[in-house]
């Protein structure tokens, strides 16, 4: 009994990621492309290094996004099946902190774009809101490192205890 509100709590965090991966593909797919479009045809001489730095950003936060759910979603089926602290589980988180260090290079890959928009507008404030966004993945991606090697403690731990039993 005490595993129905972990299996349901398991099928609410997959319901969630298939929405959010849904959600990413049809933004990825409709207004994204128009919205860079756009900024490549109209972005000043000046800018067009850090428009297509941009671009190239996007697409990279996009794909990795969408790897990481993917991850995400396979790591709760494997828990799921009560196998959280087995070697599978453990590649599966090493390979989405991968993921989210990926997101993070395409988020940096805005910077030069958002340095230019505060150059243009005089707002400093902005590079420190696109660094801000920067971080977000930063984080999570070491977050994740201290998780994969608390995990790799327990799963050594588990092993220990398997052999010892």
């Amino acid at each position: 009994m005490e595993d129905e509100p972990m299996k349901g709590r398991t099928i609410f965090l997959q319901l969630v990621l298939a929405v959010v991966g849904v959600a990413t593909i049809v933004i990825a797919a409709i207004p994204v492309p128009i919205m860079l479009h756009r900024l490549v045809t109209t972005a000043p001489p000046v800018a067009v290094g850090p428009t297509w730095s941009f671009v190239v950003g996007m697409i990279i936060l996009i794909l990795a996004f969408l790897v990481a759910v993917g991850l995400a979603e396979g790591l709760l089926r494997v828990i799921a099946r009560g196998q959280a602290f087995s070697p599978q589980a453990l590649r599966l988180l090493i390979e989405l902190k991968w993921a989210v260090g990926v997101m993070a290079v395409g988020a940096i890959c805005w910077l030069p774009l958002v340095y230019c928009f505060a150059q243009l507008d005089d707002a400093p404030g902005v590079v420190l809101i696109g660094s801000a966004i920067v971080a977000i993945p930063v984080v999570i991606s070491v977050f994740l490192a201290i998780l994969q090697q608390l995990w790799a403690a327990a799963l050594a731990y588990k092993t220990d205890s398997d052999f010892t039993i």
